[in-house]
């Protein structure tokens, strides 16, 4: 089941509000949604709408949002809500995904036109990123004490780049660019000349963000030097494989790539690590809020409920950073 699912559930113990004599907090998996008192009781069905859910505006159950269709997370009278709760059908069942029966679709930011390039065809061979999951739709997948990295997330774009077939391969997250020295992606190819540091692992591919004047968060990346990477992942692409928290680290350090930020390296503990995901950016140079992070256990596994197991948390600091004061 995906973050981005929009499923039946059950609902659960509601809290009051400490700020709103009319509002009341529940939680929907780990996520806290505000509702408002009476609209719903202990053990109703509902229809969670997860945070980057658009909604159709034409809809009355979705008349309060005023014509705004992307669900976003918010402080209410100082409290985190992230979602939105609407009544279920009675003949749907709890953990049903029911967006094509609302016309709900997952919100996608468009590649920036300036930054995208010409795609061309996509060989086949360099996978696109894992899907990752949220930590708070799957907050049981990592066991207590389990040996976990935690990496700081960062505002930017998904790149990919692998030396194969005696060249240079770079994609974005969702299409394989062709060679431009004005696209962001081969920009940051160039600027850390990823074709010589990939040779010397032919059939390895990096993961990476390209960030500074690419998202609202610039980390302090001026407009003359526009982008820089830091590597999160790597994969052996003959047999599809990613390779181990240490692995990847060994790999990085040889190739002398920078990485995202260490935050944690130890045991999983969740309460201790939920505050990782606040406070400002590690990365050299920045000023920014911090946008989350990403935790992985130093030992790849799977899990039945999340695939791969590889799980982000936004902090709140990021996700209401643009709401007035």
């Amino acid at each position: 089941m995906s973050e981005s699912n929009v499923v039946v559930v059950k609902v659960g113990k509601i809290e009051k509000h400490t700020n709103a004599d009319s509002l009341g907090v529940t939680k929907i998996f780990d996520y806290p949604v505000i509702v408002r008192l009476g609209e719903f009781v202990e053990g109703d069905k509902a229809v969670y709408g997860p945070v980057d859910s658009v909604v159709p505006v034409t809809d009355p159950r979705w008349a309060f949002l005023s014509g705004h269709a992307r669900i976003k997370a918010k402080r209410l009278r100082g409290i985190f809500s992230m979602g939105l709760l609407t009544a279920a059908d009675p003949a749907w069942e709890a953990g049903q995904d029911v967006h094509e029966q609302l016309n709900i679709v997952k919100y996608e930011p468009p590649e920036p036109f300036q930054m995208g390039g010409d795609n061309e065809k996509d060989p086949g061979f360099l996978p696109v990123y894992t899907d990752v999951e949220g930590l708070r739709r799957f907050p049981d997948v990592l066991r207590p004490g389990e040996d976990v990295c935690v990496t700081e997330k960062i505002h930017g774009a998904n790149g990919r780049a692998v030396w194969h077939e005696d060249r240079l391969w770079v994609g974005s997250h969702t299409g394989i660019k062709r060679e431009d020295s004005t696209n962001l992606w081969w920009k940051a190819a160039g600027k850390y000349n990823l074709a010589a540091a990939l040779q010397a692992c032919p059939g390895v591919a990096i993961y990476f963000e390209v960030y500074g004047q690419v998202q609202d968060l610039k980390y302090g990346v001026n407009q003359s030097e526009v982008c820089r990477i830091a590597l999160f992942d790597a994969l052996r692409i003959v047999d599809r494989t990613y390779l181990s928290v240490d692995a990847f680290q060994a790999l990085a350090c040889s190739l002398g790539l920078p990485l995202v930020p260490l935050l944690y390296r130890g045991p999983w503990d969740a309460d201790q690590c939920a505050v990782l995901a606040e406070g400002k950016s590690l990365v050299s140079g920045s000023d920014n809020v911090r946008e989350g992070f990403v935790v992985r256990p130093a030992i790849e596994r799977f899990d039945e409920r999340c695939g791969r197991v590889l799980l982000k948390r936004h902090g709140e600091g990021y996700l209401t950073r643009k709401e007035k004061p």
